[in-house]
C-alpha cells in the first residue's frame, strides 16, 4: 500500500508508477499499429484505467494535469473518471470535447463524464453541429449515452 498522495504532482507520480506497473506491450503495439495518435501508450484496460480512478482523488487540479498530457493514452483516459462534473463550465467541456484526439477518448469522454453535466444535451448539440469529425463524434456519442439513459 502506498501513502496517500498529498498534492497533484504526488499524484501523477504515482499515476505514471502505475501506468508502468500496469503496462501491457501487446495491447500497446495493437493500439499503435491501429493508429492511435498518442507518442506513449500503456496498453492499460478499461477497467485497469478505473481501478486507478478508484485510489487517486478526484479534483479538478489533477484532472486537468492528466488530460493535458496529450501525449500519453492513458492520462487522457483517466482524466475523464476523476474531473469533478460540477466544477466544469459548459465551455471548458466543449473545448476538451473539441479537443479529443481519439473516438475511443470520445467515447470514454462522453460516458465517463459529459452524460453526468446538466447541460449534456445543449453541450450534444453544440459538437454535433461542429465541423470537424471527432468533435462531432464526441456529441454523437454523448447523445447515444443520454438516449440510453432514457430507456
Amino acid at each position: 500500500m502506498h501513502p496517500a498522495p498529498t498534492t497533484s504532482t504526488d499524484v501523477m507520480k504515482m499515476v505514471k508508477h502505475l501506468f508502468m506497473t500496469y503496462r501491457n506491450g501487446i495491447v500497446a503495439d495493437t493500439l499503435r499499429k491501429a493508429g492511435l495518435p498518442f507518442g506513449v501508450i500503456f496498453g492499460l484496460q478499461l477497467p485497469q484505467l478505473s481501478g486507478i480512478a478508484r485510489d487517486i482523488p478526484h479534483d479538478i487540479h489533477t484532472a486537468r494535469m492528466l488530460w493535458a498530457d496529450q501525449n500519453v493514452r492513458e492520462s487522457r483516459l483517466l482524466a475523464c473518471w476523476i474531473f469533478p462534473a460540477d466544477e466544469l463550465s459548459e465551455q471548458e467541456t466543449y473545448s476538451m470535447a473539441c479537443g479529443v484526439l481519439s473516438r475511443e477518448e470520445a467515447d470514454i469522454l462522453a460516458f465517463r463524464l459529459l452524460r453526468h453535466l446538466s447541460f449534456a444535451p445543449v453541450l450534444a448539440s453544440r459538437l454535433i453541429s461542429h465541423p470537424d469529425t471527432l468533435p462531432r463524434y464526441a456529441g454523437q456519442a454523448l447523445l447515444r449515452n443520454l438516449n440510453q439513459g432514457e430507456n
